[in-house]
């Protein structure tokens, strides 16, 4: 969300020029970690918080409050070359899971398929992990294989499948609807689902990501300590605000519904 928010930090900063606004990078993983030590007064994070995260942050005093802020769409890529549109769930999960490690056994071509994703920090390496890796028989959380290649930012990610014709990736789909360089692919949730793309003539679907009837669609968020006050509730104030959501839009990401 770091380009978001650098452009919500320029859009307020415009309407309360007396107020500073500072935002750092570095995934969601590392936002709460600075809600949690005092070192950043929001967090702004793709995913909800996990219930140690809530636990270590009330041993240490803060109340980490929840603000939905937007929508997003995660998008599965593949290189231009690859002849793949559509996709399931389960095929996903064998792919990411490292059980399916070559393309003949989905689109007849001989070849290794290389695997890109987010680092561990990243909110969206997170959400896709439980969305479509998910849990063992025992109950386990199913990891990424060794030989995933973790880049750090979702336009990195895009540069590499557009210059591998092997490669897969995921990540927020802002940052591919625009491109020809890659393939968004559709997505069923099981083989008798229909295929839903959150792309359509290099638009963002935005109903199928509202409706979700997109599967791979989900919330992103701010959270700050205790119920926000002064500057921060200006700050809240002005992401929901119209402007604010516009702002959403601009950025290729979707809009809160204005109710």
């Amino acid at each position: 969300m770091v380009n978001l928010t650098l452009r919500w930090a320029e859009g307020f900063m415009e309407e309360h020029p007396e107020i500073s606004v500072q935002v750092t990078g570095g995934g969601s993983g590392t936002g709460i970690a600075s809600l949690i030590n005092g070192t950043s007064s929001i967090a702004n994070i793709s995913r909800e918080l996990k219930p140690n995260e809530i636990d270590y942050a009330k041993q240490n005093g803060v109340n980490p409050i929840q603000h939905i802020v937007a929508l997003d769409g995660i998008a599965v890529i593949v290189n231009p070359n690859n002849n793949i549109d559509t996709i399931s769930f389960s095929l996903l999960k064998d792919i990411y899971s490292g059980k399916i490690k070559n393309w003949k056994s989905i689109n007849g071509n001989d070849a290794n398929i290389v695997l890109y994703g987010r680092e561990n920090s990243s909110g969206t390496y997170e959400y896709f992990r439980q969305s479509i890796l998910n849990r063992d028989e025992s109950g386990r959380q199913i990891d990424f294989p060794a030989n995933m290649q973790s880049l750090q930012g979702t336009a990195s990610l895009a540069e590499a499948v557009s210059k591998d014709k092997n490669g897969i990736g995921f990540g927020g789909v802002g940052y591919f609807a625009l491109r020809n360089d890659i393939k968004v692919v559709s997505i069923k949730i099981s083989n008798e689902a229909n295929a839903i793309s959150p792309v359509v003539n290099n638009a963002i679907n935005y109903d199928a990501i509202r409706n979700g009837s997109y599967p791979l669609s989900r919330y992103l968020y701010s959270y700050t300590n205790g119920i926000p006050q002064g500057n921060e509730k200006y700050y809240i104030d002005f992401i929901l605000s119209p402007k604010g959501q516009q702002i959403v839009e601009s950025m290729e990401y979707i809009p809160l519904k204005k109710n």
